[in-house]
């Protein structure tokens, strides 16, 4: 599926704003095109009130699917450990040898009280209860009074703390509950291929936050499987990104948007010149006060701001970004990996965030975001940042590692509170999609269902 011939005339497609690019040349996956159609039926609202259907999710999904628990750089050093909650299950993921991280059911093995209730370092886990100790294997070590426990005596292995299957990719650790799942690999699908050019191990956390919002993690979720929202939420990016020309990409458990930077939107009805461009864009992204120099005559806007951004982020890093694209430095490049995982692409947009539910509530989720930048992998690794959680009435700007990011993410999040009330009183069953613009959200739903077994 391609954009209407109707709009084709008003709008650039990400292909040829690609073609007109100079400069170095462009990752072939970043050419790919995989749009599809998936209808124009409603979405049946319950899904996104019903405290059933969170029940089912928790059964069917949670209960068998990969998910994202951490990074390896949460847990840097022997003894490090973390947890990660997802519904009434909470997991002990722990860094139990220098390449090897384990993930256990954060529970003791005598009266199941939990053994951590957040990131720490340790040599050994001790229950508060009755001090039952387990090593970092998850074995038991020892135990109070241990000639009261024959049962113990006779078989210790079965008193080791119960594991969770763990799988890494790129410096992100993923958990499954399911001991009979696929392996992790089968999920991830054209992630792999696709981010050989974008080295996610090879990068760090400058920002980690994590916040709660009053909105179901669906429908949080879906604010950021599509660009459609722009013209009204984002108003002040309209001069400088695409959004109705957005490109969608969809394939087997992955899908992706592609929004290009330095190409005013196709809603805006007056036309734009390469120096109104690039103003408009420089305004956004410098430092406020910064004084912003005049388009060099016969530049464009997008080559202009590719080369500030590759000065900008270079030495910041510690890396040459003179072979890298315009579009690798500059656009929205934004992959999404069922059920809730967004790696981006590229060089300055290196966002990774996540929804998960919030216990059995319906009208909340929990949101977790991490801004990364590449390093120089033949030097060494810089620090990551640790996590900050944010309470729900505070702003993300409270973290001025994100930039730009604070911003967008106040404004994306200033509708969520009235999109969980506004359903609720929506006088008509379903919700309404797009066919094109919102696919990857009917991808989503589609892929769920089948989980769900509906």
């Amino acid at each position: 599926m391609t954009l209407p011939s109707s709009a084709r005339s008003t709008m650039t497609p990400v292909s040829e704003v690609l073609d007109a690019d100079g400069g170095p040349a462009i990752p072939p996956v970043l050419r790919e095109e995989s749009p599809r159609s998936f209808g124009t039926d409603d979405l049946n609202v319950d899904r996104y009130l019903s405290r059933e259907f969170l029940e089912l999710e928790y059964n069917k999904l949670w209960s068998r699917v990969w998910q994202w628990a951490c990074t390896e750089d949460d847990i840097p050093n022997v003894g490090d450990h973390t947890v990660y909650e997802i519904g009434d299950r909470s997991v002990l993921l722990v860094r139990s040898e220098p390449d090897r991280i384990q993930a256990f059911y954060n529970s003791c093995q005598h009266r199941g009280r939990l053994l951590a209730d957040g990131p720490g370092q340790a040599a050994s886990f001790v229950c508060q209860f009755h001090a039952w100790t387990y090593n970092l294997d998850g074995s038991l070590k020892s135990l109070p009074c241990e000639w009261d426990f024959p049962q113990v005596e006779a078989d210790r292995a079965r008193f080791g703390l119960r594991q969770v299957r763990a799988e890494r990719y790129g410096g992100f650790v993923f958990i499954n509950f399911d001991d009979r799942a696929a392996p992790l690999a089968d999920s991830l699908d054209v992630i792999p291929e696709h981010f050989k050019h974008f080295p996610l191990e090879h990068r760090f956390a400058v920002a980690n936050v994590s916040k709660i919002l009053p909105i179901n993690w669906k429908a949080g979720m879906e604010a950021f499987l599509e660009s459609y929202h722009v013209v009204a939420t984002h108003m002040q990016a309209l001069e400088f990104t695409g959004d109705a020309n957005t490109q969608y990409d969809i394939w087997d458990t992955v899908s992706r948007l592609y929004t290009v930077t330095g190409v005013p939107s196709p809603h805006l009805s007056q036309d734009y010149t390469e120096a109104d461009i690039f103003e408009a864009a420089a305004a956004a992204f410098a430092p406020p006060g910064a004084e912003i120099p005049p388009l060099p005559e016969g530049a464009t806007a997008r080559g202009v701001l590719a080369a500030m951004t590759r000065q900008m982020i270079g030495p910041m890093v510690g890396l040459d970004l003179g072979g890298r694209s315009d579009t690798e430095v500059l656009d929205s490049i934004e992959y999404f990996v069922f059920p809730n995982w967004f790696p981006w692409a590229g060089i300055a947009q290196g966002l990774q965030y996540r929804f998960r539910p919030n216990g059995m509530d319906p009208d909340s989720c929990i949101f977790d975001v991490k801004l990364l930048l590449p390093f120089n992998p033949d030097g060494p690794r810089p620090p990551s940042a640790p996590l900050r959680t944010l309470a729900t009435e505070e702003s993300f700007t409270l973290v001025p590692e994100l930039g730009l990011f604070g911003q967008i993410f106040d404004q994306d999040f200033s509708n969520m509170a009235a999109i969980q009330k506004g359903m609720k009183t929506h006088g008509k069953p379903g919700v309404t999609l797009a066919e094109y613009q919102e696919a990857r959200i009917r991808h989503f739903h589609q892929l769920l269902d089948k989980w769900l077994e509906l």
